[in-house]
């Protein structure tokens, strides 16, 4: 009976460890950069389909920093927090910070609805998990795991 319970302790010791770790390096990511995903469905000219109704799209990534010591932005893996979301990422993505500016050049990454078609509005209550690291001049990488809402991105009309 001795062993179970150091068994459970040692379990919970590890648990916690990893929790407090994950959280750390979330809060070390939000001192130095604000990140927002924004998602986009793609639609062809040609298809009749109303508005909606694509499974297909991009998840665009808009970065500002907050730390002038951050040079750049590694995102290595893309998750979503529903198993009908398929997020392809081939390579990694590098988002830099031009010399002047505080605002990044976006990167987008394309998923694709496995299923029946939903609504509109489906990811807007979903999480993407973004998985990287942050490269500064004093602290090197600083990698992070960080949870974030999606909104729907701005429609661009043309006139």
């Amino acid at each position: 009976m001795f062993y179970v319970y150091l068994l459970l302790t040692a379990l919970i010791l590890v648990s916690g460890f990893y929790y407090w770790r994950r959280s750390r390096l979330s809060a070390e990511f939000l001192k130095r950069v604000v990140l927002q995903v924004h998602y986009r469905f793609h639609h062809l000219e040609n298809d009749e389909r109303e508005y909606g109704k694509s499974k297909n799209g991009a998840l665009l990534l808009k970065v500002e920093r907050t730390d002038q010591d951050t040079r750049n932005i590694v995102v290595k893996d893309v998750i979503m927090d529903h198993a009908c979301l398929n997020v392809s990422l081939d390579q990694i993505i590098m988002i830099t910070f031009p010399a002047d500016s505080n605002q990044a050049y976006e990167a987008s990454v394309r998923f694709r609805i496995r299923g029946a078609v939903r609504k509109p509005d489906f990811l807007s209550h979903h999480h993407a998990t973004v998985i990287g690291y942050v490269t500064s001049e004093k602290s090197g990488r600083v990698p992070f795991r960080i949870k974030v809402g999606m909104l729907e991105a701005e429609q661009v009309s043309q006139v």
